[in-house]
């Protein structure tokens, strides 16, 4: 993790990596000329979110004159940063982070980009504005929501959702807090599966008792319960990102770092509840051999399935080659998906060898007669899709 500028950036670029984690947390990457970009930048996927950060501490003059001047320092010259690195966004393929690592951004016509001011020092003692700001809309935390937003929406995609969401919201609706912040908005969003009741409202008061009354809530518990067993899934994506960014991820013949980083993408766009329904599953098939099948495949978010496989690492190149045929076979096979990440591992229990995992990627939009061919050849000659069992995710994962 970049060491930041300031403690407020050190503090946001640490919870960021942990909600993000490090592949697509990039703290104060370079932008024009040299000069910092944002004190932070999150890319996954389409999505690109532009963090900066202010600590201004607001000095209470007795008239609107000092909650005037924290507003401009704190508020509308963070959105002036978030503005002017997307403006520069807008004209670049790739940037450089911090440490000198190039990472290449989304495709211009497929970027979604989300704009988070991180405003502190007021404590509240004003109320602070947000929403569309003069180029776009900007979502504004502070010290008693940062924590709330970025902790209880800890994957990429739970949290462009929310954003999405309170975009849309504020397009249609005036939002005012009473006192309190954009965490009892969020509140109010997962109390109503993930949606907001107000389709037509105009105007909109939110109490500052709604986060406090959710967080102490059995709903509350229980969502956290359901939780637990899925930041194994943050592990195992991290363990891939530790090999990717040492260039331990090659294939085999050529010697060639893989586009492995695509597979990574997919396990990371995972929403939190199709994590823990990953993760059980993955638990279950590596417990239970009594089941006697050679992979399971889950269909996840998006559509997009994973291949679960156990091979020995003593032969990696054929377990390897094993799992990208198991996952071009199930491409082949449920039509609504067009990509499969493959996961293998050795089988729980001694080894001569260690231990390792693998993993495959493929993507196909569209099929065709050739490689209809290819998939029942495969299937004919090595029974990959007999000996592998399906589960679907839960309708309300």
């Amino acid at each position: 993790m970049s060491e930041g500028l300031t403690e407020s950036e050190k503090f946001v670029n640490s919870i960021s990596e942990r909600a993000f984690l490090h592949l697509w947390t990039h703290p104060n990457p370079i932008g024009k000329k040299g000069k910092e970009l944002c004190d932070c930048l999150i890319v996954c996927g389409n999505h690109i979110v532009i963090i900066s950060v202010k600590d201004i501490k607001y000095k209470d003059t007795g008239d609107e004159a000092g909650w005037k001047r924290w507003t401009k320092a704190a508020i509308d010259k963070s959105a002036s940063q978030i503005w002017g690195a997307e403006r520069w966004l807008d004209s670049s393929v790739e940037f450089t982070r911090h440490d000198g690592r190039k990472v290449e951004l989304p495709p211009k016509e497929n970027r979604i980009v989300h704009r988070i001011s991180v405003s502190l020092g007021a404590q509240r003692k004003i109320p602070t504005k947000s929403g569309d700001l003069g180029n776009g809309i900007v979502h504004v935390c502070d010290e008693f929501s940062l924590g709330a937003i970025f902790g209880l929406l800890d994957t990429i995609t739970d949290f462009v959702s929310f954003l999405t969401e309170v975009e849309a919201l504020i397009n249609r609706a005036n939002i005012v807090f009473n006192g309190g912040g954009i965490e009892d908005l969020l509140a109010i969003y997962l109390l109503n599966n993930h949606s907001f009741p107000y389709d037509e409202a105009d105007l909109i008061i939110i109490e500052d008792t709604v986060f406090r009354g959710f967080i102490d809530s059995d709903d509350y518990k229980a969502i956290q319960e359901s939780y637990k067993d899925s930041y194994f899934w943050d592990k195992l994506i991290e363990h891939f990102v530790g090999d990717l960014l040492t260039d331990g991820m090659f294939e085999y013949g050529t010697n060639q770092v893989t586009d492995n980083q695509l597979a990574l993408v997919q396990m990371a766009l995972q929403p939190r509840g199709h994590r823990a329904n990953l993760v059980d599953a993955f638990s279950e098939f590596l417990q239970k051999p009594e089941l006697k099948i050679a992979a399971r495949v889950i269909l996840a978010y998006k559509n997009t399935a994973f291949v679960f496989h156990l091979g020995p690492s003593s032969d990696r190149e054929a377990r390897v080659q094993e799992l990208g045929l198991r996952c071009l076979v199930v491409r082949g096979r449920l039509p609504d998906v067009k990509i499969v990440v493959g996961i293998s591992r050795d089988k729980l229990g001694p080894s001569e060898v260690g231990y390792s995992h693998d993993i495959a990627y493929v993507e196909i939009p569209e099929w065709n007669d050739d490689f209809e061919e290819q998939v029942t050849k495969i299937q004919k000659e090595l029974g990959y899709f007999e000996n592998t069992s399906c589960t679907k995710r839960p309708e309300n994962a």
